[in-house]
């Protein structure tokens, strides 16, 4: 559905980059109308290591909750901080959060091969004349009939360089269209892994946004995220 040009940016691990890339990354994941995608994939440069990563997604969101201060009144605020060992195939799914919320992944290299995707659930409901949680209730993408539905929404992202990490901002809000553009629209996701090994690691660091409220994690537990050698679960 959109091409890699509409939503992948090649960024350096200087956290300085930010102030000049925030507000596109903002526009991009945190989307008010159907003319973005709802999601943006950054590629670092190969060598920044896991440590580096995690600081870089905390410096990010600061910038982004800055950002939608200034545009909406409301901050972006965490729900939630986590890294695990993701190698199971999960189909088109939300991840459990407030209706307004987004996802921050960073993915470190890893030599288990997957696929990820997109699908623009909030756009296909539009399109259907159903609010976004009424189309998951009609046509749920855990199902082939709803999946097969989302096809013509759904973008397949392209594989990252070797050795390069990424973060992966996925809108995973369930708010309906407004012609005031006041709400933001979300997308489905899900991962299809290719070759789970238990010799090896698919490391996703995780982080769950929303609008509004103050951080649901400390700033104790922020920092044990961004150091921290620990994987607090493993799915094969």
């Amino acid at each position: 559905m959109w091409t890699a040009a509409d939503y992948c940016l090649k960024v350096s691990a200087d956290p300085a980059w930010l102030s000049h890339e925030a507000g596109r990354i903002f526009g991009l994941a945190w989307r008010r109308d159907f003319t973005a995608p709802g999601f943006c994939v950054l590629d670092l440069e190969p060598g920044v290591d896991s440590r580096a990563l995690r600081a870089l997604m905390v410096a990010l969101k600061s910038q982004l909750s800055e950002i939608a201060y200034r545009e909406t009144g409301r901050q972006l605020v965490y729900a939630s901080l986590a890294r695990f060992d993701q190698q199971e195939t999960t189909k088109f799914h939300l991840d459990g959060a407030p209706d307004e919320s987004m996802l921050m992944l960073g993915y470190e290299p890893s030599r288990v091969r997957s696929r990820l995707f997109l699908a623009d659930y909030s756009r296909a409901a539009f399109d259907a004349g159903i609010s976004p949680r009424q189309f998951l209730q009609d046509f749920n993408p855990m199902y082939r009939r709803g999946e097969d539905l989302l096809s013509r929404y759904t973008t397949e992202l392209p594989q990252p360089g070797e050795g390069r990490p990424r973060i992966l901002l996925v809108n995973n809000s369930s708010l309906p269209y407004t012609g005031e553009r006041t709400n933001s629209h979300g997308v489905l996701h899900k991962a299809e892994i290719l070759n789970a090994d238990a010799s090896e690691r698919r490391i996703v660091n995780s982080t769950m946004l929303f609008s509004g409220g103050t951080d649901e994690v400390g700033p104790e537990q922020q920092r044990e995220f961004v150091t921290t050698d620990k994987i607090s679960q493993k799915s094969y």
